[in-house]
């Protein structure tokens, strides 16, 4: 509840530069209802205790307002209605996380604007094939599932540019993401991968990995073609050494003023275009509101076997490590 009250000041703040309410997309054609319904509907959708009258009075308050964001979170929902989204083609953000979902309705396929989702901490054994036609579709969020592979239908969200899939139940690096080429952000921590295919030399376009609580006892030498590499997460491994071409990856070795001094948990990351993407030119002008990757950028490697490091590593601007790993930098 108070993370729907948060946005809502967060959207009432960025309407404040004298622009419309960046949440509402058009003129409203639903039936009129009068303050004290409104009223009545509000108060259900914000109730402690969320009922399915909750869930019903949020998707009804969405559809009155037309707005860009649809926070069903939390509302101890197992399952959904199949015409929940329907004439919701205006939401661009969909929150459906720490509920009880193992499958999402099939006329979530309208939401033809919808930039991301949030799935995170439910119950899915599968990724959800009814996303797979939403090629607008730019980040997902669908941590602590029990996924355990990526269909190669995958390859359609054609603008897929972030997935968080960390706490779920993959053996296996899913290289059916290696044809989504605007990725850039893909965490696959805390998952049982014990090795790493050749072809992560394909995720040139990467900009964040981390395999962060894997299994990994290696990495192969084709991580030195992810040229854009800027955040390496691989502590809690089994690592017992570091393939050298990591150290020679361009935006690894590049110096980064304000650095924050750690590699950032993926979850939290995100993009300044977001903001006029999803509420306007105006506001990506007046609001610099996220955090650049640049300012996690590095390796961290903590909680390894790892013994020494090449020299050639002292060349790389930061570097989180356990203290017992010899670098010699003289």
């Amino acid at each position: 509840m108070l993370k729907r009250a948060l946005t809502l000041t967060i959207l009432i703040l960025l309407a404040g530069c004298g622009q419309s309410d960046p949440q509402k997309i058009g003129p409203s054609t639903a039936p009129q209802y009068s303050q004290v319904q409104l009223r009545e509907l509000s108060k259900l959708c914000d109730a402690d205790e969320p009922s399915e009258a909750s869930v019903a009075s949020c998707i009804t308050l969405n559809r009155l307002k037309k707005s860009i964001i649809l926070d069903l979170e939390g509302m101890n929902i197992r399952s959904l209605p199949e015409d929940a989204f329907m004439e919701m083609e205006h939401v661009r953000i969909l929150r459906l996380g720490n509920n009880s979902l193992s499958e999402l309705p099939k006329s979530i396929a309208m939401l033809k604007k919808l930039r991301q989702i949030y799935i995170d901490d439910n119950n899915f054994s599968e990724f959800p094939a009814v996303l797979l036609s939403l090629t607008s579709i730019k980040d997902i969020f669908a941590s602590n599932n029990r996924i355990g592979f990526m269909p190669k239908e995958i390859e359609r969200l054609k603008s897929l540019r972030r997935i968080i899939v960390s706490l779920n139940d993959f053996r296996e690096f899913p290289v059916q993401l290696k044809n989504n080429e605007e990725l850039r952000i893909l965490d696959l921590s805390m998952n049982k991968i014990s090795v790493l295919p050749e072809e992560i030399g394909s995720f040139d376009a990467l900009v964040g990995l981390s395999l962060s609580g894997n299994k990994l006892r290696e990495i192969p030498r084709e991580i030195g073609m992810m040229t854009k590499l800027t955040m390496l997460d691989l502590s809690a491994n089994e690592l017992k050494e570091l393939p050298v071409e990591i150290a020679a990856l361009p935006e690894l070795k590049r110096s980064v003023e304000g650095h924050h001094g750690f590699v950032r948990a993926f979850v939290s990351l995100s993009f300044n275009e977001d903001v006029e993407e999803i509420y306007g030119s105006y506001a990506a002008e007046e609001h610099d509101i996220y955090d650049k990757p640049e300012k996690f950028s590095g390796i961290n490697i903590l909680f390894n076997n790892v013994e020494n490091l090449d020299s050639e590593f002292c060349n790389v601007f930061f570097i989180k490590k356990d203290s017992n790993v010899y670098l010699n930098c003289n």
